[in-house]
């Protein structure tokens, strides 16, 4: 520097590297590595023999909606490179856009250093391709990839109508592959960081070689000195147990399962909820209620009764003030293990509409990383009913189609516990009956299903038991023929139609409030001071043909009497 020929200029080489993260503050631990020279620049590549047939996919119109490589506002490009050598990444390839090509696993451990290389042919349906190449670290499952410092390679192909091989360079990176991981590289249509060709186009991609990564074995990671806190840290450990022991202070344990209610599905028991910023106001207040085996519960309340938050609560997405709620025994909080057997469809499901029904339930189940063969998918699918529809795009779907889809994703699993917010939103009454046929055939087989909906008459007849709350409390529960039955209206049956002269002289007895003729018989409400016993001995000295007298409410009377709506 400055002709000074003697000035040290550091290491001809250094690259830093990510090695674990440092337990005081959470971050990345960097380290320096160096070499006197780096052999990639001339040569000490390997080759990986890749296999993959020759593959189309598709540009989308509009290049929407595109592969997703890294996301704005995680930290930068930095962060998530750091997090990407540690095994965990932001990436994402929809079926139908992308070709990919996959190694053996590697034998031994594999440092990769510098630029990997492959070639392939290329042909597009129009006169330019452009692609997005990507070499992942692919673990043994073949499930869990790693995109290396979070980058991609973007590659114009130009005259590629014709068919053309094209060598790609891919990024420079430092990364270790460990033994038994394979290489996946990926040329996909699409790219979030990237712009895209908006025309709709046709890429065919095969391989002509095998990928080339660098190596640099003599690049050495200089050891990193002990932090300061190795020596403080056990003295303040030593300081702080024994500041415990002496303060008679304890952990707080997680609340342990109730093995009485092992084979209860739900239980909630003195469940209150405040609202925000406030001492005495209720969203929902001593809240009890229990629901068995292969039940259908209906949740009924008016607006603001507190159903949402009840449900929002039992999916562990907001914590009670008091109380506690029990499913199979576990006391639910956010992330409790046990919500892996719940399964909710709430306010609705969105779907990617150019993929199919069957592709976004794939795509959906390998977002929550659980094995395939745990999906128990095409049992799902064959409850929710939806046959044929399964291979078209989501785009071609009614709303009823895509109700019953949504709750095909919530029934993925096939969860002991099903939860659907007004699952018939939107639904004309076909499709109403054929989503309460999908809630029955769930339940019997000894599931559970807690439906919440404004739907009354949808409910009597889906339902096997209710609960009905109302300014966030509970107002009544139990089987739905208990709560309907319980009512002031009776059935008088006289086997054939009462005329109205004859209906008006019931009317006006002692006791009755009105009476409505019906196609074989009255319909009689009775007032406070009124009595079957006694109606049915008016009844014959009018010489009406009794043949029978039973209780009479729809569930909407009874709602509307709970809840203190008008009759």
């Amino acid at each position: 520097l400055k002709d000074d020929e003697g000035a040290d200029t550091g290491p001809a080489f250094r690259v830093t590297r990510t090695g674990g993260v440092d337990s005081t503050d959470g971050r990345a631990v960097l380290s320096g590595a160096s070499a006197d020279r780096y052999p990639g620049l001339t040569g000490g590549g390997k080759d990986i023999p890749l296999t993959g047939r020759e593959q189309s996919f598709a540009n989308p119109a509009g290049a929407s909606p595109p592969a997703v490589s890294a996301l704005p506002g995680l930290g930068g490009a930095g962060g998530l490179s750091q997090l990407s050598s540690l095994g965990v990444g932001v990436s994402l390839d929809f079926p139908g856009q992308h070709a990919r090509f996959e190694s053996a696993p590697v034998a031994r451990d594999l440092r990769i250093t510098g630029s990997p290389t492959a070639t392939v042919h290329v042909r597009s349906t129009g006169d330019d391709a452009v692609l997005f190449g990507k070499v992942y670290d692919v673990g043994p499952d073949g499930r869990q990839q790693v995109l290396p410092s979070q980058l991609v390679a973007p590659l114009r192909v130009e005259g590629a109508e014709a068919g053309k091989d094209v060598t790609v360079t891919f990024p420079a990176v430092d990364h270790e592959v460990r033994q038994g991981h394979r290489l996946r590289l990926v040329l996909a249509s699409t790219d979030l960081g990237y712009a895209s060709p908006a025309a709709p186009a046709t890429y065919t991609v095969s391989l002509k070689g095998d990928l080339t990564v660098p190596t640099a074995p003599e690049v050495a990671t200089a050891a990193a000195p002990l932090p300061s806190w190795v020596w403080w840290l056990p003295a303040a450990g030593a300081v702080a147990a024994l500041a415990l022991v002496l303060t008679g202070r304890r952990r707080t344990t997680a609340t342990p399962p109730d093995p009485a209610l092992a084979g209860v599905p739900l239980q909630i028991t003195g469940l209150s909820k405040r609202y925000a910023r406030s001492a005495d106001r209720y969203a929902v207040r001593d809240l009890s209620f229990r629901v068995e085996k292969g039940q259908v519960l209906g949740l009924l309340g008016p607006n603001g009764a507190g159903k949402t938050t009840t449900l929002r609560m039992l999916m562990g997405l907001i914590k009670p003030d008091d109380g506690e709620i029990r499913v199979f025994g576990h006391a639910i909080r956010p992330g409790a293990p046990v919500l892996s057997r719940v399964g909710a469809f709430v306010e609705g499901a969105g779907f990617l509409p150019h993929l199919s029904g069957r592709e976004n339930l794939e795509l959906y189940w390998q977002a929550t990383g659980r094995p395939p063969e745990d999906s128990r998918m095409e049992e799902a699918l064959e409850i929710a009913g939806l046959g044929d529809a399964l291979a078209r795009a989501v785009r071609t779907y009614s709303q009823g189609m895509r109700q019953r889809l949504a709750i095909a994703q919530a029934m993925l699993g096939l969860p002991d516990l099903l939860i659907l917010d007004e699952p018939t939103n939107g639904l004309d009454p076909p499709q109403i009956r054929e989503m309460r046929e999908v809630m029955i055939r769930y339940a019997a087989a000894g599931r559970t299903v807690i439906v919440s909906s404004h739907l009354l008459s949808e409910v009597e007849q889906s339902c096997t038991h209710l609960v009905v709350m109302d300014r966030g409390q509970l107002v009544q529960a139990g089987p739905v023929h208990e709560i309907v039955g319980s009512g002031d209206t009776l059935l008088v049956g006289t086997g054939s139609p009462v005329d109205e002269p004859l209906a008006g002289k019931v009317a006006a007895l002692p006791g009755v409030a009105s009476a409505v003729p019906t196609d074989d018989g009255l319909l009689v409400r009775l007032d406070a001071d009124g009595s079957a016993v006694r109606l049915v001995a008016e009844l014959v000295r009018l010489d009406v043909p009794v043949a029978s007298v039973g209780p009479h409410r729809r569930l909407e009377d009874a709602f509307l009497t709970m809840i203190g709506g008008p009759a």
